[in-house]
């Protein structure tokens, strides 16, 4: 079992803490629609954040591992209809040129975690953005009952936000290669932290 030790670079250290987060499509779009968090719910640009890639602790078995998230549909066949993540491809309009394009992969898994949804997609089409966004990943509307997990799969393409504390211990890393969860800890000066991963599921 991989503990996740916490790197921060200094440029990412410096976006997340004096840039306003970038505005994504998922601040301004169906607003009619219910989301369930599993981070603290404050403000995005108020948590004590970094940013995370699994290629920092995984190495070449990145492509296998996602971050996953443990929800609970707030009512029987609740309909699952977007998936949003906090992340960025690392381009900020000025001194950096667009990333190379590579694939994300986002998956719905049940309990027990059979797949019951797949979506693969290029980083450059949702996250090329000044600053790390919210930004919200349409689905076809899919109906859940009791828990379920959202699992996204950086794949060394991009990061995704971590919020550093107030940790709900319903984040976790999904190993797909042998269907392990792994409790998403950090360490953090020689402690253990719990951390959220900040993605976030929207339906109605």
């Amino acid at each position: 079992m991989k503990k996740m030790i916490l790197l921060i670079s200094a440029f990412c250290f410096l976006n997340l803490m004096s840039m306003a987060l970038a505005q994504g499509n998922a601040g301004n779009a169906n607003q009619t629609l219910t989301v369930l968090k599993q981070d603290s719910g404050t403000n995005i640009s108020k948590m004590n954040l970094t940013l995370y890639s699994v290629g920092q602790d995984w190495g070449i078995d990145a492509f296998s591992v996602g971050e996953a998230v443990k929800f609970t549909a707030p009512k029987p066949d609740w309909k699952l209809k977007q998936i949003r993540v906090l992340g960025w491809n690392g381009f900020n309009e000025t001194t950096l040129s667009v990333p190379s394009p590579n694939n994300f992969l986002v998956e719905v898994r049940d309990d027990k975690l059979n797949l019951l949804y797949r979506l693969a997609d290029t980083q450059n089409a949702y996250f090329t953005l000044p600053a790390p966004g919210l930004i919200g990943i349409d689905i076809p509307a899919l109906p859940l009952t009791g828990d379920f997990y959202i699992i996204f799969y950086d794949r060394s393409a991009m990061r995704i936000g971590v919020e550093l504390e107030n940790g709900s211990g319903n984040s976790y890393q999904f190993n797909s290669a042998n269907g392990e969860l792994i409790p998403a800890d950090f360490n953090i000066d020689n402690t253990t932290v719990k951390v959220n991963w900040v993605i976030r599921a929207a339906g109605e």
